[in-house]
């Protein structure tokens, strides 16, 4: 009897520590992840500082120019090897797809503060008629070196910015490092489509009407605040809208309106070529020239005296 007694009172302690054992795990489970995510968000950190992509360099010093371009996809219409070949000039685009011109701006400020003031600024000027917000949270991938773009990710997407300053790996799940992986071993100024828009879009494009392009006050805001600062720095800056196709040009009734906001709020002329461009086979959609015809917008610019 005495012996049961001394099992059971040994056993009992024994069952006490199992239980601490097991709740032990959590915290080593924990930190082990916390651990796993640093070290991940390390090594995707050191790839993306490998890329040739616009904004890396942006952040690595090799983005100084002579001439700088920027705007959403439609700035890239500007292909640079064309407008240094013309200009005989250095230059480098911030230009991006769905990138509006309060997104622009942050970008354009970090500019400012790292590198001297390019001679030009050329702003594809239709970057203030939509907010692209599910684009933001992919630009969290560059948060380490901006204080501007971590205020504005911390004003625009609040949860995001605490959850990429929580966990480092879920700032590179974006297609914005995905184009950084794309130009890890190829430089990104030869970004510009070569298709030819097809003939069932061509044929679609025939009954557009009624197209409207909107000046949202708050990008409008944004866009006369990139101005300013490129003209408090001494740059020229250079406002175009870039080709339309031709039937999405006839469509489009209010475009006139949306120049004449611009220039009244910014004081300075537009260079409108929405409609320079006729042949739809120099267009790969309804906002977009192709390589090739960017080749003749680009002499078009050049023989205006713009570059």
């Amino acid at each position: 009897m005495q012996s049961e007694i001394e099992n059971t009172s040994t056993n009992k302690p024994l069952n006490g520590n199992s239980k601490s054992n097991r709740w032990i795990w959590i915290p080593i489970f924990i930190l082990l992840v916390f651990i796993g995510d640093r070290i991940g968000g390390f090594i995707l950190k050191k790839i993306e500082s490998k890329s040739q992509f616009r904004f890396t360099s942006l952040y690595q010093q090799k983005a100084a120019c002579d001439i700088l371009i920027a705007g959403n996809s439609r700035g890239l219409s500007f292909y640079q090897p064309f407008v240094e070949e013309k200009s005989k000039q250095k230059v480098f685009s911030l230009a991006y797809n769905g990138m509006s011109s309060s997104l622009g701006h942050v970008f354009l400020k970090d500019y400012y503060q790292q590198y001297d003031a390019p001679k030009k600024l050329i702003l594809e000027i239709t970057c203030a008629d939509r907010y692209n917000n599910e684009l933001i949270p992919a630009f969290s991938t560059y948060s380490p070196y901006s204080k501007n773009l971590r205020n504005y990710l911390k004003e625009k997407e609040n949860k995001i910015y605490y959850a990429s300053m929580l966990s480092h790996l879920l700032r590179y799940n974006s297609e914005v490092f995905q184009r950084c992986l794309r130009y890890l071993r190829s430089d990104d100024k030869l970004w510009l489509t070569d298709r030819t828009i097809s003939e069932a879009m061509q044929e679609e494009s025939k009954s557009l009407k009624d197209v409207s392009i909107d000046l949202i006050p708050e990008l409008q805001n944004s866009l006369t605040q990139s101005i300013k600062l490129a003209q408090d720095n001494g740059t020229e800056v250079i406002l175009v809208v870039a080709p339309f196709l031709p039937n999405y040009h006839d469509a489009l009734f209010n475009l006139h309106d949306y120049i004449e906001e611009v220039e009244k709020n910014t004081g300075l002329k537009v260079n409108n070529y929405a409609d320079a461009i006729q042949d739809p086979k120099l267009f790969g959609d309804y906002f977009h020239i192709n390589v090739f015809g960017s080749e003749k917008f680009v002499e078009q610019m050049h023989h205006d005296g713009l570059f």
